[in-house]
């Protein structure tokens, strides 16, 4: 067994070896972790903080004296316990529930489809005998069980079914490699989950009887760490127990009250009173502990490492987050940095306050705390740092100095103000001192420093200063005159030539600065980029840099190293790689704003390092983590809105909610808890439906509509952090419904309407030009008609006349007839009354002849006489003639007295002659008495009232 722990430690020293060769081989710089604090005025609870959990979208959960609380990155809440109870332990479950304990009362929180969390217990599930549990002070995810312990039983969940299991006294639990883990004070056993029994792995008296902080794996893969409350770090391995160190000195009145192993195989120690230690797998001490001691409370009372990396060390006032997984690290933080040099293995940064050197840099991959020290003698503005020799030259405001190895510094005498010092290319060992007033030069032989004064003819500032293409030939630029092409003699003592360029094709001689860039001499100004042309004499634009760059923002550094052109760009720092498109500054949103300038600080270290400095402090950054994908997605927290003076909250599961036409105020409520770094998360975000374009960053996570109009509507939001974090789009589909008349059935109507009324419109269009065309045609017509009407009429008129000739002529024959009709019946009657006369005379002589032949002849004539009386013959030509004459009067008659005889026609016709009885008695052949008779008989046929005139009736008839 020893020689296998002599191979394991062998093995683990080489592996670390051969990763501190290489992090030594990329010469990487780290410096302290931000350190993100959380008070209790943000949270606005109880600061003491006993647990936490991370939920699979990112948000944060801690256990406390008020419950528990909730951070999403953005806001934070509250859940409280139903008996008000501290909140010990908390245990996101990989089924996706979130466990909580508190005293006497266990369950589970969970978020509902309105983003609102809610607290389910489940000590309900517990027979009331088993109830009283006190303090829940772990919970755990083990072999497919939930276990949560108290110090006088075990509650054991699995498939919702809750069971108690008998453990008194074990005050810590953890699980490891799946098995749990717990101690008290006999020892640290084992919890088989299937049948329900302890196995003791060692007992107290293996590691003294210490009570124990944290059980966490070894460095090799059946080893463990126990770490106990005084300090001890115990290695458990096969059955035995052995001391590696003590974290404290002896006598120290200090515990460690909780440890975790992070994903980097570093131990992180939370202490009582100091703060934090870190230890690596050896459980040796790291530099970064002396960097983590900037905490808010002295006392961790617990840690937990989130999903990002991040370590967050629960206080007892407080939590805070060191953010391990951040790719920017501070190393200085004291001054304003105006230029970085590494040499020596430690770095020098030239501030507003002087000059500060590190201490010896140690080239690891952890974060580490740098100690800086100012150099005496340095004190004030200091520009520049350039190794010229065997020594560093400082440009400072009082002057140049040398610094040399022991940092010890010893002003160049005749030197003052200078910015910076240049480099002549074809002169050897020669340099200018580029000061407030012009050049001085400087020579460096035989290890001594040579200044041989200011070249003459010149007095500007030369703090932007380049050499040209040409031997003696430097551009100066100026910030406020312009740009100024100096030639030097030989010698390089006097000016020969000075050309000044205010504009001559630059937008203005106003903030001008000067860079080589692949090979070539560019100006940057507030408009653009710019190249001379010597040909045209004149500034012309760089199409290349324009075009990445814009032309709307000043470029005020440039600097080539390696593949990479860094750059910053109005305020903004990064950088962009010659073949491929785009800028690289998201990285470095941090500093935007905090750089000297026209003095910007940038040092690249390696392929994946670089050191900026900025107006407070110093940093590094990793570019390796710009490799990264976007950080998950926007969580949507809630979405609200006003319903007739009501809030009302929408679903977040409800694919494609609705929303009354009269909705207002909708409020979208977003996170970003994926984002490894939370300081100063911004958002973005697009309304499809309404808007044109992504909105400007903003720190605010919430985004309300007023008003908005019926519609399909998405929702869509993106963040990112200061370190260049983003994540990728999250959206949200929604409907405002319209009102009734805005509906698309309403819409149909409308256009069936629409469609009806045109073709209804048509229709009586067409129908009034046919109206129209008809009434012309009719007016034709008419015309036609009229003409022909009164042509007809004409006609008729004569026609008319004709007729009325005709009826003329007709009732004078009608008259005429009438009146033969009228003589004929008086001819009629007078030969009837003859004829009776006759016969009355006849027979008186009858009786007077004596003679029998003539009474006989007598006799005859009397009755041939008679027989003439009786003759219808005449009668029938009377009433053929009247018939004739008075035809219609005959047809009204009969139609409406049908039943009147022959006799009864006769006497009305005679009647309407107005003849008398006695004239109608002859001819009727039948006395005036049996006129009188028959005309009686005849009014009652006629139904005449008495006083009613006959005569007058028949020839109302037909007159």
């Amino acid at each position: 067994m020893k020689g296998v722990l002599v191979r394991l430690f062998a093995g683990v020293f080489l592996l670390l070896h051969a990763g501190f060769v290489g992090s030594q081989s990329k010469n990487e710089i780290k410096g302290t972790p931000r350190i993100i604090h959380y008070t209790k005025n943000e949270f606005q609870a109880d600061p003491q903080i006993w647990s936490m959990a991370q939920d699979d979208s990112g948000v944060l959960y801690f256990g406390n004296n008020d419950g528990t609380l909730i951070y999403d990155g953005a806001q934070w809440q509250k859940i409280a316990l139903p008996n008000n109870s501290s909140v010990r332990s908390i245990c996101y479950s990989s089924e996706g529930k979130l466990y909580v304990g508190g005293f006497n009362d266990f369950g589970i929180i969970a978020k509902d489809e309105f983003g609102d969390y809610h607290y389910h217990s489940l000590l309900d599930k517990l027979p009331p005998a088993e109830r009283t549990l006190e303090n829940i002070w772990a919970i755990h995810e083990v072999q497919g069980h939930i276990v949560m312990r108290s110090l006088s039983k075990l509650i054991a969940i699995k498939d919702d079914k809750v069971f108690t299991i008998p453990a008194f006294g074990y005050y810590y639990s953890n699980v490891v490699n799946d098995q749990l883990l717990l101690a008290n004070p006999s020892g640290l056993q084992l919890l088989d989950l299937n049948s329900l029994e302890f196995e003791v792995l060692t007992v107290s008296e293996t590691y003294s009887q210490q009570t124990i902080a944290s059980v966490l794996p070894g460095a090799a893969a059946d080893e463990l760490y126990l770490f106990t409350k005084p300090g001890g770090i115990y290695a458990y391995q096969n059955g035995k127990c052995a001391l590696i160190r003590n974290c404290f000195a002896p006598g120290e009145s200090n515990q460690i009250l909780s440890a975790i192993k992070s994903i980097g195989g570093n131990y992180y120690l939370g202490t009582l009173s100091t703060q934090l230690m870190v230890l690596n797998e050896q459980a040796e001490n790291l530099s970064l502990s002396a960097a983590l001691t900037r905490l808010q409370n002295n006392t961790v009372l617990n840690l937990f490492e989130s999903a990002e990396g991040n370590i967050w060390a629960l206080l007892n006032n407080g939590i805070d987050c060191i953010n391990i997984s951040s790719p920017v690290s501070v190393l200085f933080e004291n001054a304003s940095v105006y230029d970085v040099l590494i040499r020596g293995g430690k770095i020098y940064a030239a501030t507003n306050q002087g000059v500060f050197v590190s201490e010896r840099i140690v080239h690891n991959p952890h974060f580490s705390s740098l100690a800086f020290e100012k150099i005496p003698g340095l004190e004030g503005q200091a520009w520049k740092l350039d190794v010229v020799g065997e020594n560093i030259l400082c440009s400072h405001d009082a002057g140049v100095y040398v610094i040399n190895e022991a940092d010890q510094a010893k002003k160049l005498t005749g030197s003052q103000g200078t910015w910076k010092i240049l480099k002549v290319d074809g002169y050897e060992n020669t340099y200018f001192l580029c000061t407030y007033i012009g050049l001085t030069l400087l020579t460096y032989e035989s290890g001594k420093y040579i200044i041989h004064g200011p070249v003459e003819g010149l007095v500007e500032s030369t703090r932007d200063i380049i050499q040209g293409n040409q031997p003696g030939e430097f551009w100066i630029c100026h910030g406020y005159k312009g740009v100024f092409r100096v030639r030097l003699s030989k010698n390089l003592k006097q000016t020969v030539a000075i050309e000044h360029f205010r504009e001559s094709g630059l937008p203005s001689p106003l903030s001008v600065n000067t860079f080589r860039y692949d090979g070539q001499i560019v100006f940057t100004t507030n408009e653009g980029i710019f190249t001379f042309d010597e040909k045209a004499n004149r500034f012309v634009p760089h199409e290349e840099l324009n075009k990445r760059f814009g032309t709307d923002k000043n470029v005020r550094k440039l600097l080539e190293e390696g593949n990479l052109t860094w750059f910053v760009h109005d305020d903004e720092a990064g950088y962009f790689l010659k073949d491929q498109e785009g800028l690289n500054k998201d990285l470095f949103l941090e500093l935007k704003g905090t750089f000297n300038r026209s003095m910007e600080c940038i040092l690249p270290v390696n392929d994946n390092n670089v050191l900026l400095g900025a107006t407070n402090g110093l940093y590094a950054y990793d570019l390796s983590f710009e490799q990264q994908k976007p950080t998950g997605e926007v969580l949507l927290t809630q979405v609200a809105f006003w319903n007739t003076g009501e809030k009302e909250k929408l679903s977040l599961l409800d694919p494609r909610p609705k929303l009354p036409h009269h909705a207002s105020n909708i409020t979208f409520c977003f996170a970003a808890p994926k984002l490894k770094d939370q300081t100063k998360v911004q958002y973005s975000y697009l309304l499809k439906g309404m808007d044109k374009a992504w909105s400007a960053w903003t720190p605010k996570p919430s985004k309300e509509y007023t008003t908005l109009p019926p519609g399909n509507y998405t929702f869509q939001v993106k963040a990112r952090s200061i370190i260049g974090e983003s994540t990728s789009q999250s959206s949200y589909d929604f409907v405002i419904i319209p009102v009734w008349y805005q509906t698309k059935g309403a819409y149909l109507i409308y256009l069936i309407i629409i469609v009806c009324g045109a073709y209804a419109s048509r229709k009586l269009i067409k129908r009034k030009i046919f109206k129209e065309k008809e009434k012309t045609r009719s007016e034709e017509q008419e015309k036609q008609s009229i003409l022909e009407m009164e042509l007809e009429q004409m006609r008729l008129e004569r026609e008319k006349e004709r007729i009325e000739r005709d009826k003329k002529q007709l009732e004078e024959d009608v008259i005429f007839k009438s009146k033969e009709l009228a003589n004929y019946t008086m001819l009629l009657v007078r030969k009837r009354e003859l004829l009776t006369e006759l016969r009355e005379d006849l027979k008186e002589l009858k009786e007077v002849a004596k003679n029998e032949k003539s009474r006989n002849r007598l006799r005859q004539l009397i009755r041939k006489i008679g027989i003439n009386l009786n003759d219808e013959e005449h009668i029938q030509v009377f009433e053929a003639n009247f018939e004739r004459v008075h035809h219609e009067f005959f047809k009204e008659l009969k139609m409406h007295f049908p039943d009147l005889t022959l006799k009864e026609l006769r006497l009305c016709a005679l009647v309407k002659m107005n003849l008398s009885n006695k004239e109608i008695a002859p001819i009727l052949n039948i006395s005036v008495r049996g006129v009188e008779t028959a005309r009686y008989r005849l009014r009652k046929r006629l139904s005449l009232d008495h006083e009613e005139n006959m005569v007058e009736f028949l020839e109302k008839l037909a007159p």
